[in-house]
């Protein structure tokens, strides 16, 4: 059994001796999976084999109970009441099932829906589709230069009377972390419900403000755990419900098991890796912004998820940077899902900085499998790439 109680290079367990290493800085698209959660899923396909929808035998009731006893779990470590968890083959796919519960429940006219300008694309997408089939009226709330919603919008947009809260615990490119307390409260004042999209944040800051809201989405992919399982917390409509099964199917028993043993994992482990981590970022962070002239350091610097640093060069466009480092380094210039989608990625349009900063932006995710030795190392590499090439670009 490999061990990696505190950090681990992610290189050491997934790269044999010999093979060309890349340093793996892109744990903001996703993590890798811890090697214990790797070996409970794998118990779990054996020893599991009944569908959970088959009550007629013991098999099928078996699977239904480790259903149960993972969605207990979840709702355990996210301080949640609710008594209903929906696991799903990813977060994008309970963003979308939220969003057809929320028009499920408005009867005899589209559902009104606010959702902030920085919402992961697989929601805004949903959004969209569905406002152009005439099902939604579609709200987008402005936000701030660290892609925190804007304040004084949010409060206009709810007091015209809205039916769902679309907003994300923290952003997936910059790593803001968002005043959900505040937010949950102004949307109780006007009795709204809110989903909120732990996908970034569930396993790495503490859910506790996510505990009053409506629905709450998180994801095996960004918390060390499988890659397509993710699970939509909170009572469904039974319409919701039952398109749920017809799309999705029979839950995938060892999936669910497994989300719920990482984000276990994460309750227990997070602290001392979020610190380490934090440390790793504010290092690297100084060690670029000595090295490269005028760099801009992108989000909220005081409250960022740990592992996360998002930077803009004047010197060249992101996609050169990261082509600089291919083979090297791995980072990216935005959300996985927009890779090679050409100009800046939709969170950093939604932020009032500079067009150089959008269009330079390099976004870099620090994980708990990363050495101090490689980040060190990524460092320097990161440096000389986002350095001025020749001719510098110019900037205003």
């Amino acid at each position: 059994m490999i061990r990696c109680l505190v950090s681990c290079s992610v290189s050491n367990i997934f790269f044999k001796a010999g093979d060309d290493l890349t340093i793996y800085l892109d744990n903001m698209a996703s993590t890798p999976i811890d090697p214990r959660v790797a070996m409970r899923h794998g118990h779990a396909m054996t020893e599991y084999p009944g569908n959970a929808h088959s009550s007629e035998h013991v098999f099928g009731v078996e699977a239904q109970e480790a259903i149960d006893s993972a969605a207990e779990t979840l709702l355990r470590l996210l301080h949640s009441d609710a008594d209903s968890v929906t696991f799903t083959p990813g977060a994008s796919a309970a963003l979308w099932l939220a969003v057809e519960d929320a028009i499920a429940r408005t009867v005899g006219r589209p559902a009104h829906i606010a959702a902030t300008a920085v919402e992961h694309p697989a929601l805004l997408g949903a959004l969209r589709r569905a406002e152009r089939e005439g099902r939604i009226h579609l709200t987008i709330i402005a936000v701030d230069e660290t892609a925190a919603p804007r304040a004084d919008v949010l409060e206009v947009a709810l007091a015209a009377g809205v039916d769902l809260l679309c907003t994300m615990a923290a952003n997936n490119e910059v790593g803001t972390i968002t005043d959900l307390a505040a937010i949950s409260t102004l949307a109780a004042r006007y009795g709204i419900r809110h989903l909120i999209d732990a996908s970034q944040a569930a396993g790495r800051i503490d859910m506790l403000d996510t505990a009053s809201a409506d629905l709450v989405v998180i994801s095996g992919a960004k918390a060390y755990g499988p890659r397509r399982a993710g699970a939509l917390v909170g009572k469904l409509c039974s319409h919701a419900a039952n398109l749920a099964h017809e799309v999705f199917g029979s839950p995938d028993v060892p999936a669910a098991i497994a989300l719920a043993f990482a984000m276990e994992l994460r309750a227990a482990e997070r602290k001392i890796d979020e610190a380490r981590l934090a440390g790793l970022r504010d290092a690297l962070q100084a060690h670029l912004q000595a090295a490269v002239p005028d760099l801009r350091v992108n989000g909220a610097a005081g409250f960022r998820l740990a592992g996360s640093l998002h930077v803009s060069t004047p010197h060249l466009s992101g996609d050169a940077a990261v082509a600089r480092l291919w083979g090297r380094v791995a980072v990216s210039t935005g959300a996985a899902c927009q890779s090679g989608v050409p100009g800046p990625s939709h969170v950093l349009s939604a932020m009032a900085i500079p067009e150089w900063a959008k269009e330079g932006a390099v976004r870099i995710g620090i994980g708990r499998f990363n050495t101090e030795d490689e980040v060190a190392q990524a460092g320097e590499l990161i440096a000389a790439a986002l350095k001025p090439a020749a001719p510098a670009r110019r900037y205003a």
